[in-house]
């Protein structure tokens, strides 16, 4: 079947990723080691909607010796990240202009869901935004990728997706996607092209 949906990862392919780690550390002196217990474990249940990172933050932030306020430091971390790859967001409008549905699937806690939404602008930007905290699973549970397909009411086959980990992209495929890793712009445009044709443009 022709492709019908693309399908874009946030952090990683559409939003340069990973920003805030280089700041914790550099700038207040909390290292990949210290949050490791945080992201690792208890932000899991954020990630599908079965905790709110505001409640279960702040213990942690306490153990880091972070200064401020929980706001404060969402608010430092979603600004950080708010990094767009501005050669994907034209490639989207594009795409959307040529007829394509453009879908953001992403492993998100509620509170930075609504940042990408709104501050960000994503939900104007998008057909459709799919979270992992709204979904209630994340990559790469099949659930994830069954919400999806059922909500496009499209086949697997008709939908082709990136996103910057090897394993999601298998788990993707192990669900009739079409998915690809993504590596760099270059490489995706390459890859877009062998998908839609040079004619999408």
């Amino acid at each position: 079947m022709a492709i019908s949906a693309v399908v874009f990862d946030a952090d990683g392919v559409v939003i340069f990723p990973w920003r805030f780690a280089q700041v914790l550390e550099q700038t207040h002196g909390i290292t990949g080691e210290m949050t490791g217990e945080f992201f690792g474990g208890i932000f899991g249940d954020c990630l599908t909607g079965q905790a709110d990172l505001k409640v279960v933050l702040p213990p942690y932030l306490a153990r880091w010796g972070w200064q401020g306020s929980v706001d404060d430091f969402l608010h430092i971390w979603f600004e950080t990240e708010n990094a767009p790859d501005e050669r994907m967001i034209a490639v989207v409008r594009v795409l959307r202009g040529s007829g394509y549905t453009c879908c953001l699937a992403t492993n998100q806690e509620q509170h930075r869901a609504e940042y990408v939404k709104h501050q960000m602008g994503f939900a104007d930007l998008f057909d459709h935004l799919f979270f992992s905290c709204e979904l209630g699973s994340c990559k790469p549970d099949p659930a994830f990728y069954k919400r999806i397909v059922q909500t496009l009411a499209l086949d697997g086959s008709q939908i082709v997706f990136w996103d910057d980990s090897p394993s999601v992209v298998a788990g993707a495929r192990t669900c009739g996607w079409n998915a690809e890793v993504y590596t760099d712009f270059e490489a995706f445009e390459a890859q877009l092209a062998s998908y839609l044709g040079d004619g999408w443009r």
